[in-house]
């Protein structure tokens, strides 16, 4: 058995669906990057990686970086390497969907964080970037709680240093003519600073006030 076939079993052996996808993602970012493709994730799985969210459903969307893969290439890698099942953009690899996708729109690329997975490392999309899609979803064009919920899990987490935002940067984004979220941010800012405060007053296990959790907040599944 060789190396990616051993990395495939392992991956399917992996209970927790986010934990397996980014895995998955590990894997094909490796593979693509040997060929001098850069990719980057984006949609479902980059928000749960950064709210510790778990998934029902996992699932793997990767764009392209930086570099364009010939489709040869591309099918070298994905049915050849990979075993993957499916075509035009669409795999399955290891039990996950994956959708490879064109090149991403990121404003901000020095704001891309990579992740070391047990395969390779992933390129994330800025988490002000998705921050701002998730505010905007929030609001308009009406009120979505499913959103707004996601938008509260990453605010409470860059509140908490889970990872590093870039609050000003944020703060750009959402007054930009695209967004028009500016008010909306400083409004759901306070509200997660009140629920970060409320966690790190609760009474720990003798009583007494406890610290500011240093884990990332978990989205219920």
């Amino acid at each position: 058995m060789g190396r990616i076939d051993e990395a495939i079993q392992h991956i399917e052996g992996i209970g927790d669906g986010t934990e397996r996808a980014l895995q998955t993602a590990g894997l094909i970012s490796t593979l693509f990057k040997i060929k001098g493709v850069a990719l980057i994730v984006t949609g479902q799985l980059a928000f749960e990686i950064y709210a510790n969210a778990a998934s029902d459903h996992p699932a793997v969307e990767l764009s392209l970086f930086s570099g364009q893969p010939a489709p040869r290439t591309v099918l070298d890698i994905m049915r050849g390497q990979l075993h993957a099942k499916g075509g035009l953009g669409r795999w399955t690899v290891a039990g996950i969907p994956v959708r490879l996708l064109g090149t991403a729109h990121v404003v901000y690329p020095d704001l891309c964080r990579d992740f070391t997975t047990d395969h390779g490392v992933v390129k994330l999309m800025p988490v002000e970037e998705v921050t701002v899609e998730c505010i905007l979803a929030s609001i308009h064009p009406e009120l979505d709680f499913e959103a707004q919920t996601r938008a509260r899990l990453l605010l409470i987490n860059g509140l908490t240093e889970a990872f590093q935002m870039d609050w000003a940067t944020l703060q750009t984004l959402c007054d930009q003519p695209d967004y028009r979220v500016g008010d909306d941010l400083a409004k759901m800012r306070m509200s997660a600073k009140k629920d970060v405060d409320a966690m790190s007053s609760a009474p720990d296990h003798v009583g007494q006030p406890g610290p500011v959790p240093t884990e990332p907040i978990r989205a219920e599944p």
